[in-house]
Formats: C-alpha cells, sequence, structure tokens
C-alpha cells in the first residue's frame, strides 16, 4: 500500500509517490523514524488511524533503532525548477558546476535540475528537512537522487560537499573540478 496525498490534502494521484507519503516501501532499507509527520488536515480518516497505530508501535518499542530514513514528508523529489533555483543562493551558486563523488568524476548540476553522474541521470533540488545533516538546520542544503537512491548534501563552498545517503546513512565526500 501506499498512501500518497499534496500537502495541501488533496490526494495525489494513481501510482505516484505524494509530497505526504505513507509506504512501507520506503522503509525496506531502514527503519522509520519515530514520531511521523501527520498527513494534511483534509486526510481520510483512516490514514490518521494508521499513521497513529505506526506511531503507536514505533514508541512503545524501547530499542527502536535511530535512523537515517526520512519519514512522511520529502519523498515526492522532482528536479528543481529554473524559478526555484533562482530562489536559492545555494541552487544558483551549483547550476553548470562539475564535482567528484568520492573521487569519481563528473557530477554535474545542471539547470532545471537535471544532474548527470557517472551512473546515469538524476534530479536535484533544495531540500527540505533532509534527515541526517543537523548542518542543514542553519543553512540550505540540496538533494540529488541518482540511480534509485536518494541523497542529502551539505556544502561548503566552493570546493566541497558531504552527502549523506536516505536509509542506509552513507556519507559520500564530493570536491568541485571546474
Amino acid at each position: 500500500y501506499g498512501i500518497e496525498y499534496r500537502l495541501d490534502g488533496r490526494p495525489q494521484g494513481f501510482n505516484t509517490i505524494g509530497e505526504w507519503s505513507l509506504d512501507k516501501r520506503h522503509y525496506g532499507g531502514a527503519y522509520p523514524p519515530k514520531n511521523l509527520e501527520p498527513p494534511p488536515d483534509a486526510a481520510n480518516p483512516s490514514t490518521k488511524f494508521l499513521l497513529a497505530a505506526f506511531n503507536e508501535a514505533m514508541n512503545n518499542e524501547p530499542d527502536w533503532p535511530d535512523t537515517n530514513a526520512m519519514g512522511t514528508v520529502g519523498w515526492r523529489r522532482e528536479g528543481a525548477t529554473d524559478e526555484e533555483i533562482a530562489k536559492s543562493t545555494l541552487a544558483t551558486s551549483l547550476v553548470g558546476t562539475k564535482w567528484t563523488w568520492a573521487g569519481i568524476k563528473t557530477f554535474s548540476f545542471l539547470a532545471g535540475g537535471r544532474l548527470e553522474t557517472p551512473w546515469g541521470i538524476g534530479k536535484w533540488g533544495i531540500a527540505l528537512r533532509p534527515k541526517g545533516l543537523p548542518e542543514c538546520a542553519k543553512s540550505e542544503c540540496i538533494y540529488a537522487d541518482f540511480s534509485s537512491a536518494a541523497h542529502h548534501l551539505s556544502f561548503e563552498l566552493p570546493s566541497n560537499f558531504k552527502s549523506v545517503r536516505v536509509g542506509d546513512g552513507e556519507v559520500v565526500a564530493g570536491a568541485r573540478i571546474d
């Protein structure tokens, strides 16, 4: 099952991940975090009941592990639009730049939220509520999704970034090459 909503409370639509998403498939590689965020106010009562059951079960398990997995918000990620990029100092500074990923060339941030990597095309944008990067609480961070994996990146401009993979928390360093 997947329960999918837009943040305004409208159902997301058939076979589409929502801006708010409760889906067991999100947690195949990691435990869900405790205290999942509630659905939009207009969500169906059964959605609220199921979320309450998830949270109750996790909170009553004393050994529930810490996790780097996202909660119920942040799974639907489309590449940033040029308008979204223009509103972000960090995103604007990344367009057209090239980087290494764990020493491997070339990882490129392109316009329109398009990402080119050695592993294929991906998408990037401004990360909302990213997990695993406390530094993102103080400054903007970026998401980069490619090869069926989601990553959150924090930057030390002009030359470095740190990526944390959603789910298992694998950390990768990147360095600017142009």
